[in-house]
């Protein structure tokens, strides 16, 4: 007989495969201000509706030999890949979060990591953070800390998050006459603290800063586009939240090792 708590992750990885796909309308549809509801999915390039069994989770791309049935031109990776990432992340994080232990958590935690891995993606093919994602992302990291406890903490991270973005962005225009970061990261760094409170916020900023600087120009360099061409940072953010989402209390038990108060 299968154990219980195996069954549990395997069937959220079968429904992250799922919520992975309708992820896939959200970073297609989004960004172009459409509606995720309706119409039906279309190939974008016939424009012919997508039949059920076509739409179905990663199998259906590899049935169709990774083309449109109709129009056979390529379908792109990144419906697999957001599918199966998806899918497997929701597995991982039903396990390490086991619904029995604290039920409140792991859907804190799926929802966090599915609304930060769609942003991600949309930033990377489109350098946009929509409002109709962080917004409510905001509402319901508010929610969860106010079920957990730390109600003014979440209040005081979202206020911070957006503000001291808000603030940098300000002294860059100022200095240099050049918008230095979109508005759409202050509000996802608004989420983050929303979601963990404004005690997660030095280590994101700090992390990302650090890794956005080296990765982006590292990127910049290979692709011989100079160091001031537009890079995506809400990747960085990201990264960062999950980091601490999932590992503050390793991190802060080193940090305080480092530094002799252990």
């Amino acid at each position: 007989m299968i154990d219980s708590h195996l069954f549990f992750t395997l069937y959220m990885g079968i429904i992250g495969l799922l919520v992975g796909s309708f992820a896939n309308v959200c970073v297609y549809r989004i960004p172009r201000g459409e509606s995720v509801v309706k119409p039906r999915s279309k190939c974008p390039s016939c424009n012919t509706e997508i039949a059920w069994y076509d739409n179905i989770p990663v199998l259906s791309w590899l049935l169709l030999g990774r083309k449109c049935r109709h129009c056979k031109k390529p379908i792109a990776w990144r419906y697999p890949f957001l599918e199966l990432t998806m899918g497997f992340a929701w597995g991982v994080i039903a396990w390490f979060y086991p619904a029995t232990e604290n039920p409140v958590l792991l859907a804190q935690a799926i929802i966090l990591f599915s609304l930060l891995w769609i942003l991600t993606l949309i930033d990377i093919e489109t350098f946009l953070l929509p409002n109709a994602l962080t917004f409510p992302g905001i509402a319901i990291g508010l929610l969860f800390s106010w079920q957990q406890g730390y109600i003014l903490d979440a209040l005081l991270g979202a206020i911070a998050g957006y503000g001291i973005f808000w603030l940098v962005a300000k002294l860059f225009w100022l200095a240099t006459g050049r918008e230095g970061m979109g508005q759409g990261d202050f509000k996802l760094l608004a989420m983050l603290g929303a979601f963990m409170g404004w005690q997660a916020l030095p280590f994101i900023i700090m992390l990302s800063s650090i890794t956005g600087a080296v990765i982006g120009s590292l990127a910049l360099l290979l692709a011989k586009k100079g160091l001031r061409a537009e890079i995506p940072y809400g990747p960085y953010l990201a990264a960062a939240g999950m980091i601490w989402f999932f590992w503050a209390k390793p991190i802060l038990h080193w940090y305080q090792g480092l530094i002799g108060l252990a």
